[in-house]
């Protein structure tokens, strides 16, 4: 009995665990209530260029006493603060650096009475890997209760997708369009076989159901009257009798006949003698002389072979940048091969135009020259 209602409470605590880890406010008004002595979160890498930080805010108590706080970072640089919720006094405020391995230190914080209290990180990922935090309190902490806490509104989601098919990342950075699927000789044949399969359907279906005549398409009430072209004789004696219904009497105009090609043959003959023999004199007329026409030469000139110019020599390739340390090593880089390098909090960060990232700390640096 004891086992089992211990296993159920470590799995209520994990699954409440679970769902406050997946809650991240970023809005400081709406703050995610810490509702047990650990929390723990993740900060996705930035593109290229994107200089923003991530921010998250947690609110939690603090009651008289020391309060106990350890941290625990991966990959991870930027600030965590800590103030108070009534006027904002900041309280304590811990820097850390993203290193090669895990980051751990601690704070404690005295209170003379109890505070509520609102815990500030805000801190990106220096590379292109994901950042991690991990917060432990305890001593005089006081878990946050959820229903003091008002829920935070759900905020518009841009779409970066547009009518035109164009795609951008966070800054302005045209993407290139996904791939197209490459149709293989299997959804070919598939895709014939599923051809074959509609046709042989719809022939089942227009066997089954056959299509309707005109007649069987007029609505009730009307008939069709066939005529053909008859004498007169023969549409006197065809006229309806005075005592048959209105709608039997009407006759449809017959369409008129046309002739052959072989009666207008015979009609547009003539016995009279052609117009030659009336008129001798014009047996012996010759014919006009043809005119020749030339084909008319094109006044375009031909056009000139381009020759293909010789590429410049990029002027970069001959300058280098050197970066000397102070155990005698030197790293040499062609700045047509540099996209840019910098200085930010003490570490110098070398970016080639193949994309690939290297950082050296500046206390190991003893001189950068461009020769």
């Amino acid at each position: 009995m004891k086992s089992g209602l211990l296993l159920t409470t470590t799995l209520f605590l994990a699954l409440v665990c679970v769902e406050f880890t997946a809650a991240q406010s970023t809005s400081q008004d709406f703050p995610t209530p810490v509702t047990s002595s650990e929390i723990s979160g993740s900060i996705k890498a930035r593109d290229i260029g994107d200089s923003r930080l991530t921010t998250y805010f947690y609110t939690f108590n603090g009651d008289q006493g020391d309060l106990f706080i350890n941290i625990v970072t991966r990959n991870f640089t930027g600030d965590l603060d800590i103030f108070t919720i009534a006027g904002l006094r900041p309280v304590t405020k811990i820097v850390v650096y993203a290193n090669d391995s895990e980051n751990e230190t601690g704070r404690a914080v005295y209170f003379r009475k109890s505070e509520k209290l609102l815990l500030r990180i805000q801190g990106r990922s220096p590379n292109d890997d994901a950042a991690s935090f991990k917060i432990k309190f305890a001593g005089s902490f006081v878990a946050a209760r959820e229903s003091d806490v008002l829920a935070e509104p759900e905020l518009p989601k841009v779409n970066t997708g547009r009518e035109s098919g164009i795609r951008v990342n966070s800054v302005g950075t045209i993407l290139p369009p996904p791939p197209k699927p490459v149709k293989t000789e299997a959804d070919s044949v598939d895709s014939a076989d599923s051809r074959n399969n509609d046709e042989k359907d719809a022939e089942t279906v227009a066997a089954a159901d056959p299509p309707k005549t005109d007649v069987e398409k007029l609505p009730p009430g009307l008939e069709i009257v066939v005529t053909d072209n008859v004498s007169k004789k023969d549409d006197a004696a065809a006229k309806p009798v005075s005592g048959t219904p209105a709608s039997r009497r009407r006759r449809t105009p017959a369409r008129p006949v046309k002739p052959k090609t072989d009666d207008l043959a015979v009609e547009t003959k003539s016995t009279d003698p052609p117009a030659e023999d009336l008129n001798p004199e014009a047996t012996n007329k010759t014919p006009p002389p043809v005119k020749k026409t030339l084909p008319k030469r094109s006044s375009r000139t031909p056009k000139k072979a381009t020759v293909p110019k010789e590429p410049m020599p990029d002027p970069l390739a001959s300058i280098r940048l050197v970066i000397a340390f102070k155990d005698g090593s030197t790293l040499e880089k062609s700045m047509n091969e540099v996209f840019k390098f910098s200085v930010d909090k003490g570490i110098l960060t070398v970016i080639l135009k193949d994309r690939s990232v290297s950082r050296y700390p500046i206390l190991d640096i003893a001189k950068v020259t461009i020769e």
